[in-house]
């Protein structure tokens, strides 16, 4: 079977593996990129309603690795957000002060997300993208081969980066734990009567919480996309008109923001679960982004927490290409393994319990959420804590 070396083969070509190969190739390493998919087919199918949050350091990252002036004219500022339950007169703003540089945050449409990283890719010369699977790999002290249908990759690292469902990981024998969190992820984009003036809400009701997160259409302010969490079995009460009774839950629940609303894409769902692997790192193997941790979207910080992944996996790769180190080798990405571990585990602990704690009609969790709301709205210090996490990574108060 013909062999093609490689320092890196990535499994997957969605926005992660997109990312990792832009940044891994920034980082003079040579990239094999495999996803059954053609990219034609993403573009057509695959990001239609769907958005994504990029934090500031998010931003930074990507200007690193020379994105940020391609994506920024798609993204939408978040100057403002809006904390609430509406039930119970409870809320909290959290707002970008005019001394502040950086904004709240960005949101991006998905296909214009993935149009820009594409477009980067293809002029790479240090990528190469097969519309191929993975059928298997074997491993030995210094290699990993790639086994595809009719070709075999040589690299010195796999990176997976294939989605929670991962083949690579399976393959791989590296476990996840799980958890069901018996709700559905309603998600699609509206229009709306009033400017949304960069504002993203999170209102915290009866059946779950509903997110709105500001979108720049063309020159106007007037979209928004939804993300709604939505606890069994209330669901299932509206599965034969959707769109009718989501577009009444939206009129009744954010009227007072965006007045009248209409639904301008199709309407996606999926459950939600947890999980996350037991390790991200194993001899020459890597998992990244969904293949490692999958979490709930409270908090909007699941991709911004693979892009921090992502960035301290590309300063180790700086560093071992420029004192040509083995890339793939355990010592060199044991750190990677390591901070990204823990800080995976405090996000997944975090947005799980504000999931308990906002998705639960429990009359205690119901009295300690509206107290809470309302405390945190006079304390400018836990704000602080929660906009600079937010939007730069890391806890601070200034």
């Amino acid at each position: 079977m013909k062999c093609e070396n490689f320092d890196i083969v990535i499994a997957g070509s969605g926005l992660t593996g997109l990312s990792a190969s832009i940044a891994l190739s920034k980082a003079g390493f040579k990239i094999a990129l495999v996803d059954p998919k053609p990219f034609k087919d993403f573009l057509e199918t695959s990001y239609d309603c769907r958005t994504t949050a990029l934090s500031c350091q998010a931003a930074d990252f990507y200007n690193e690795i020379d994105v940020w002036k391609l994506v920024k004219k798609y993204t939408c500022p978040i100057n403002n957000i809006l904390v609430e339950e509406p039930s119970a007169n409870a809320y909290s703003f959290l707002n970008k002060t005019n001394n502040e540089k950086n904004t709240l945050g960005f949101m991006i449409q998905n296909k214009n997300f993935f149009k820009v990283l594409l477009e980067k890719v293809k002029k790479n010369k240090n990528i190469k993208k097969f519309d191929d699977k993975i059928i298997s790999f074997d491993r030995n002290s210094h290699t990993v081969y790639t086994h595809l249908k009719c070709l075999r990759l040589s690299s010195s690292l796999l990176i997976a980066a294939d989605g929670k469902n991962s083949s690579v990981r399976n393959l791989a024998n590296i476990k996840t734990v799980t958890k069901d969190y018996n709700q559905k992820a309603f998600v699609f984009n509206i229009k709306h009567q009033y400017s949304h003036e960069n504002l993203a809400t999170e209102n915290f009701l009866e059946f779950g919480p509903l997110a709105s997160l500001p979108l720049k259409i063309g020159k106007y302010k007037n979209y928004s996309s939804i993300v709604w969490s939505c606890n069994f079995p209330h669901y299932l009460s509206f599965k034969n008109n959707e769109k009718k009774f989501l577009e009444d839950f939206l009129e009744k629940n954010l009227n007072k923001c965006y007045g009248k609303v209409k639904i301008i894409s199709s309407i996606k769902n999926w459950n939600l679960s947890l999980s996350n692997s037991k390790k991200y790192l194993d001899h020459r193997i890597l998992l990244l982004g969904d293949s490692a941790h999958s979490i709930h979207p409270i908090a909007g910080q699941s991709f911004n927490l693979t892009l921090r992944g992502l960035k301290k996996l590309y300063y180790i790769a700086k560093y071992s290409f420029l004192v040509n180190s083995d890339i793939g080798d355990t010592t060199n990405l044991r750190s990677y393994n390591t901070s990204h571990y823990i800080d995976a585990k405090l996000l997944i602990l975090a947005t799980d319990k504000l999931n308990t704690l906002f998705s639960n009609s429990n009359v205690g969790l119901r009295i300690l959420r509206r107290n809470g709301i309302r405390i945190f709205n006079k304390i400018n210090l836990f704000k602080n804590v929660f906009k600079n996490y937010a939007s730069r990574g890391k806890i601070s108060i200034n």
